[in-house]
């Protein structure tokens, strides 16, 4: 076994995949009683493990974190999302969790609206009081402002220009996506779809942002590792080590003319319970906008507390 011959895992990683076969065969009577689990035991537990792993990584409640991973908008109407893609991640996503879009301060802002193209005179937004970076003041929504490189500071206020996200909202269906009528709309990013495609899933933020000025963030479950080996070690946190022992259990019991006993069945259901509690984050509950009183022009005192 990983770890000493007191039953103890790695200390890093955690317990190898024969261990955990083997304990899961034994619950089900095979290699119990002094007997041995044979090589085509233990070859079917290691299929079974990463058939099970790979079913996990699609359900957001057995995934142990979410992986941010960022792309440099070009001015592209469609962003790849697979290994060695635009997002390169090592396994394509089935969905994206959310989405949103980072404004660079060091963007060339050459497009008519912005500070920089001169619609604003930047006395307008000048103060005495701010301390210059880079020949500009901070308030100064001048060109020398915008081009300044921008440095990450303790105050926020004289540590130069910092980027700002702004959240997308994920346009669930393509059959929605498909009902917009001007796709090609190119400017202030609000909107992203997600189409999962093989081998590499297509990422489609709307209106589309320009190059130079736009960096596009996704969040998407961390793949769990579904090509493990007989001697391989899992890595996942310590409650994960239960959870698929009784669950491999319960799934190879069929294999050998039986059904799971009620205590297997009941061990795994604990565990991924188990799971499921450290793993759950619930947003914070939305209200569209219509319904608050800042964009709602029909809006009237107590209408948040109508039954819709």
């Amino acid at each position: 076994m990983s770890g000493s011959l007191n039953g103890a895992p790695d200390p890093i990683q955690g317990y190898r995949v024969t261990d955990l076969v083997n304990m899961a065969l034994r619950q089900i009577g095979v290699g119990a009683m002094g007997t041995t689990a044979s090589d085509a035991d233990l070859f079917d537990g290691v299929m079974q493990i990463n058939m099970l792993l790979a079913q996990w990584q699609r359900k957001r409640w057995l995934i142990p974190n979410l992986v941010d991973r960022s792309c440099e908008a070009s001015g592209k109407s469609i962003y790849y999302v697979g290994p060695g893609c635009d997002f390169d991640v090592s396994v394509r996503p089935d969905q994206i969790e959310a989405a949103y879009a980072r404004l660079l301060p060091g963007g060339t802002y050459t497009i008519d609206g912005d500070f920089a193209a001169g619609d604003f005179p930047s006395v307008d937004y000048q103060t005495s009081d701010v301390v210059p970076v880079g020949g500009a003041f901070l308030g100064d929504f001048s060109a020398a402002f915008f081009s300044a490189d921008f440095l990450i500071g303790s105050d926020g206020l004289n540590s130069g220009v910092q980027p700002i996200d702004y959240s997308m909202t994920l346009i669930p269906s393509y059959e929605d996506y498909a009902s917009m009528g001007l796709k090609a709309l190119a400017t202030w990013p609000s909107m992203a779809h997600y189409n999962p495609a093989w081998p590499a899933g297509e990422f489609r933020p709307w209106p589309i942002p320009t190059g130079g000025r736009w960096e596009l963030h996704i969040l998407y479950k961390q793949p769990l590792v579904a090509n493990l080996t007989i001697n391989s070690v899992i890595s996942l946190p310590p409650e994960y080590w239960d959870a698929i022992m009784w669950s491999l259990a319960a799934r190879m019991a069929p294999s050998y003319g039986q059904e799971a006993s009620p205590t297997v069945v009941a061990a795994a259901k604990a565990a991924l319970t188990t799971i499921r509690s450290s793993n759950t984050q619930v947003p914070i509950l939305g209200m569209p906008a219509i319904l608050s009183p800042m964009a709602n022009p029909f809006y009237w005192p107590g209408l948040e507390r109508q039954r819709l």
